[in-house]
């Protein structure tokens, strides 16, 4: 049965698909005037948000340095729930005056294929002095030399290529040298290879003094600044298993024995391998829930709260006029509560009707996108991934075997909370399972 609510004219719902195109830009999360205009929060997510926020209040009051892990899938607006939080800190007469916020992605510097503490320590320094630069404040270079110092004395010698030019460290140069060497660092980790290899290695042997001259670094900041700070390391959650494990488990010390406040992303999937462990005792952990668009029980059907929650994600950017009657909440059910997913396919059927003249976004549009979805998803998919896909969605819970950090990883298996924790399969997915010849499964 379709959803009948008439939805208000938001200011920024665009009315033609070239606008529609721009306002549903799927690989971006919300950001500045964006949230003001886009951003729908979930059911249960504003209390929690309030609750990260009295911590982060106490402990920017009592120069605390909790760490905390903002988890969830892949594509479910944690890196947008993180902007959100930032915004507000800084919107907030108290927290503004509290705490120093540095907020950058390791996606941005690092190969996230190839990462372990030394890399994310680089990192820091690097996040610590672009915040200063775009808040045009100064900060004294014999603090920085200290790190160049020691690269020097561990290190002896970095020499790479990068751009045709060769780039060596010694102890003769100053701050933009510094951050220039450490910036061709992360472009030449990016890139792999013998150079980022070397200085892992080297670096590695003396993992409490490079630790030490971090802190130092952020001491130094607390003391320039008159704040607490705290560090909001996004996109940790994109890592592959080997990384994620090797960060949160192996070099798990160095992360939460920094000298300040720390906000990092994980994947569902490293909370799912690693939940009751002792690698996760020292953070304070924070989900992001998905988008809920079915009960647990098929029989109590779709989850119309959240249905209509995403319903007005797409609306914010969309109006409704250019989609046909209904469409918009199948896209919803067949997203699966994933936020990436839904803004895609709104933005890939924008793009389809403005290429082949369509005056709306029709159900057959809505099937040609869908196509799209079970293509990229069979391609990574074997008759034994259907299997064991099949026995997922129908007993809503996963077994401890190794494909499940891919099948989360990947969404091809979903997590909900309603009480617990359950599962299910993404309902394209579904589709793929169905269309197969039936497969015999026991549950």
């Amino acid at each position: 049965m379709t959803i009948r609510v008439e939805w208000p004219r938001y200011p920024r719902a665009a009315t033609n698909f070239v606008d529609a195109y721009a306002n549903t830009d799927y690989r971006i999360p919300l950001q500045g005037d964006q949230l003001d205009a886009f951003y729908v929060a979930r059911s249960d997510h504003d209390s929690r948000l309030e609750l990260l926020k009295q911590e982060l209040l106490w402990g920017a009051e009592r120069g605390l340095d909790t760490k905390f892990i903002v988890s969830g899938h892949v594509g479910c607006g944690k890196s947008t729930e993180l902007n959100r939080s930032v915004k507000e800190i800084e919107g907030d007469e108290t927290l503004r005056d509290l705490l120093f916020v540095v907020p950058y992605s390791v996606n941005e510097i690092l190969d996230l294929q190839d990462v372990d503490y030394t890399d994310i320590a680089f990192s820091i320094v690097i996040g610590v002095y672009n915040r200063l630069e775009r808040l045009d404040l100064s900060f004294p270079q014999h603090y920085i030399r200290e790190i160049t110092d020691w690269i020097n004395r561990e290190v002896e010698r970095f020499a790479t290529t990068t751009l045709g030019a060769d780039v060596e460290v010694s102890t003769d140069f100053g701050l933009p040298k510094l951050l220039s060497f450490l910036n061709l660092l992360g472009i030449r980790i990016r890139g792999g290879g013998r150079f980022g290899s070397e200085v892992r290695y080297r670096v590695k042997k003396r993992a409490p003094e490079l630790r030490h001259l971090v802190n130092n670094l952020l001491e130094r900041l607390k003391e320039i600044s008159g704040m607490n700070v705290l560090l909001v390391i996004d996109d940790l959650d994109k890592l592959p298993k080997r990384e994620a494990l090797r960060v949160f488990r192996d070099d798990g010390p160095f992360l939460t024995l920094l000298s300040c406040m720390a906000i990092y992303t994980a994947p569902v999937s490293l909370m799912y391998e690693l939940g009751d462990s002792p690698s996760f005792g020292p953070y304070r952990s924070y989900p992001v829930p998905m988008f809920k668009v079915m009960h647990r029980c098929p029989e109590k059907g779709f989850y119309e709260p959240d249905i209509l929650k995403m319903m007005e994600l797409v609306h914010r950017r969309v109006a409704p006029e250019l989609f046909e009657d209904g469409v918009v909440e199948e896209m919803v059910k067949v997203s699966g509560g994933v936020v990436r997913h839904l803004i895609k396919m709104v933005q890939d059927a924008c793009l389809y009707c403005a290429t082949f003249r369509y005056d709306m976004i029709t159900r057959d549009v809505l099937e040609w996108v869908i196509n799209e979805f079970k293509r990229d998803f069979s391609r990574r998919l074997t008759r034994s991934d259907y299997v064991r896909l099949k026995r997922i969605h129908l007993t809503k819970d996963c077994d401890d075997s190794e494909q499940v950090w891919e099948y989360l990883q990947s969404l091809c298996v979903l997590e909900y909370v309603n009480g617990d924790y359950w599962y299910d399969v993404h309902p394209i997915v579904q589709r793929l399972i169905a269309e197969r010849e039936p497969i015999p499964v026991d549950v």
